[in-house]
């Protein structure tokens, strides 16, 4: 039967939007060839301009071309070798990876069997096949290149390399084509690509063709990159990347129907593919065996890279399933569903109240806080990343109108630096901690220089000399080098240290107890005492959410609050959000290597916690008296959907004390 005229037009409108979405994405993949790719240079081909992105766009799609391109490797080279191979890449617009794998094949002087068959609309492949046509280099790559008429379903044709043009929708026509001119009649392995393709199409379609796919061959594989919900819908990333997609009228479907990794495997199963496993790229990034530490450490060669916590939310809501029809092992791997009633649960206990006015206001991360140590009633939160720019100005925060106009006078922005750091210089995400005893002693570790040397060394400065930065000596073990660790005094001079990203490019897992004393000398040293496996075995539940990069950690009577960052391999969850530490745990877990499951809780934002959900990346926060914690600013680029901030004030407390929160910033 003929599609109707109302079925032809919706496919034809379907097909302009998956363009216009294609069409910004190969830009994206062209700027990251630009900057990451040896040439042959492919993209090139299909992008008219010489795009530069941002980047975290780069480094986000680079995790994207390499995902794929990793799992097509691994296809490539499964035994046996010489079955017949077939890469079938269902969606693919103007993606040129199998010009690129066949290009990497050639230099390696290997001489495989993979066939390759792009298929997306009909328009489309006919505009691909021109491109293709006026680039001699691709030709070169491909050779004995036929190309068909542009009514024809094959566009083009060659040893390696097939181009189909047919709406996925059309699945007879589709099948026809593969089993009559293409697959052969003998047994073949088969992989499917969907590089958020199937996406775009209504459940019911994209799911035809996930079980059209299974039952193709008796050996097929089925990879498929899409966006997931890691933490529900509000989380503000998947708020803000929804909003932009329905803003380019190009909604996401198959989202809302299977908007976790576990209904995602689920799907593939209800499909007739008996394993299937989903993992999201920020979980694949610290995979040594899927991205060798080498290759993902030599990326900083090429740009410079700050931009963690926005890479990390990005790759927490993208994912990478492999499923096949083949029959599953014993040890088959079945996603599960988080646990949301972990032990270690303290969120009634507190409450997160959040003073948010409607128009823009304070919109300001990465800054510094800087509390008035003669009153609780007023903050400044300086510098940081603004709307246009870096900012040189401060906001200043109060919860009384009696701070509204300030004895004192506020900070000239021309202050010089009384004590730099010494060499090398500068550091980048180094943390501090106030000792004891010196007044006003400031202790810092790590940091990352400007050519991307990660630090290990321990520097500490007081008030009370005037001989600047001096050097700590470390006694015994000493923690991996990092930056953008946590650390926080527990004692008089002790403290923890754990979190940061080492020079792996990863979140680091380890839990250190530090002790700073003076030496007969006169010169301070530091020893370390790992106590990462005996806080893991106390509370196994919680310890995968405790170690973070950017996040903040406050002392309050309670004891130390952590709140934000990231962590690895997956999005913090909102019932994770800010964790309790007890201090007195942390000091028997230093002193007797064994401490209660109490030395960490799960606060999350407070169990009544119903307000807008803040972005607690690129926060400040302060101790407000003992009980309070007050958190400011932060947000995130969110990859090239846009902006989110995170605007107002956000003030902790103890259930029972919880007073209304009345910190505004001063106009």
């Amino acid at each position: 039967m003929a599609p109707s005229k109302r079925s032809a037009r919706s496919s034809a409108a379907q097909a302009e939007k998956a363009e216009k979405t294609n069409n910004s994405s190969i830009a994206s993949k062209r700027s990251v060839e630009m900057i990451y790719h040896q040439k042959p240079h492919f993209f090139q081909h299909f992008v008219p301009k010489t795009p530069r992105r941002s980047p975290i766009i780069n480094r986000g799609y680079w995790l994207r071309m390499y995902a794929m391109a990793e799992t097509v490797r691994q296809f490539m080279e499964k035994e046996p070798i010489d079955k017949p191979k077939y890469v079938l890449n269902l969606g693919c617009g103007y993606d040129p990876l199998p010009f690129m794998l066949l290009s990497d094949e050639k230099k390696s002087g290997r001489r495989g069997q993979t066939v390759f068959v792009d298929i997306d609309y009909e328009k489309l492949m006919v505009r691909k096949k021109n491109a293709i046509r006026a680039a001699k280099e691709i030709s070169a790559v491909l050779e004995e290149v036929q190309f068909g008429e542009d009514q024809d379903p094959i566009q083009i044709r060659s040893p390696r390399y097939i181009a189909v043009g047919c709406d996925l929708k059309n699945l007879k026509k589709l099948d026809d084509v593969l089993h009559s001119t293409i697959l052969p009649s003998t047994d073949c392995s088969v992989l499917f690509l969907a590089e958020v393709s199937l996406t775009y199409m209504d459940v019911e379609s994209a799911n035809d063709v996930v079980t059209w796919a299974s039952k193709l061959t008796n050996d097929a594989q089925f990879c498929i990159l899409e966006q997931f919900f890691p933490d529900g819908p509000g989380h503000p990333f998947a708020k803000t990347m929804m909003s932009h997609f329905n803003k380019w009228r190009a909604p996401l479907f198959s989202i809302h129907k299977f908007p976790s990794l576990a209904e995602q495997e689920q799907r593939f199963r209800n499909a007739g593919w008996p394993q299937a496993r989903a993992r999201c790229l920020w979980d694949l990034w610290s995979d040594d065996e899927f991205l060798p530490a080498s290759i993902r450490t030599g990326l900083d060669s090429f740009e410079a890279f700050d931009e963690w916590e926005e890479f990390a939310l990005f790759a927490s809501h993208y994912f990478v399933l492999v499923a096949s029809n083949t029959p599953p092992t014993p040890e088959a791997h079945i996603t599960t569903g988080t646990d949301k009633h972990t032990s270690g649960d303290i969120s009634s206990q507190f409450v997160v109240t959040p003073n948010c006015p409607l128009a823009k206001h304070g919109r300001r991360r990465y800054g510094a806080l800087v509390p008035d140590s003669s009153c609780n009633h007023l903050v400044g939160y300086h510098g940081g990343q603004g709307e246009q720019s870096r900012l040189s100005s401060s906001d200043l925060y109060t919860n009384t109108e009696a701070a509204a106009e300030p004895d004192s006078t506020p900070l000239s922005n021309n202050i010089p630096a009384r004590h730099p750091l010494p060499n090398p210089s500068p550091t980048v995400g180094a943390t501090d901690v106030r000792c004891e005893d010196e007044s006003s002693s400031i202790l810092v570790y790590g940091g990352k220089t400007q050519d991307n040397k990660i630090l290990d060394s321990w520097l500490v400065w007081s008030y009370k000399e005037e001989a600047g930065w001096q050097p700590v000596k470390t006694i015994g073990s000493s923690p991996e080098a990092r930056f953008g660790a946590s650390i926080a005094r527990i004692a008089d001079t002790s403290g923890i240290l754990f979190g940061g990203i080492g020079a792996n490019g990863t979140i680091l897992e380890d839990i250190w107890a530090w002790d700073l004393t003076r030496c007969d000398d006169g010169f301070l040293q530091i020893e370390l005492i790992d106590v990462t496996r005996c806080i893991h075995n106390a509370t196994p539940q919680l310890f995968p959410f405790m170690n973070r990069f950017g996040a903040t950690v406050n002392a309050t009577s309670y004891g130390l609050v952590l709140a934000g960052g990231i962590i690895p391999r997956q999005i913090v969850p909102v019932d994770k959000e800010i964790l309790l530490l007890d201090p007195r745990q942390l000091l028997k877990a230093s002193a007797e290597k064994q401490c209660d499951p109490s030395v960490v809780s799960a606060i999350g934002l407070g169990q009544s916690f119903n307000g807008p959900r803040p972005l607690l990346t690129g926060h400040v926060a302060c101790t407000i008296g003992t009980d309070q914690v007050l958190l400011l600013g932060g947000g995130a680029v969110c990859y090239a959907f846009g902006n989110f901030w995170t605007e107002g004030t956000w003030l902790l407390q103890p259930q029972p004390s919880a007073t209304e929160n009345e910190w505004g910033m001063l106009s």
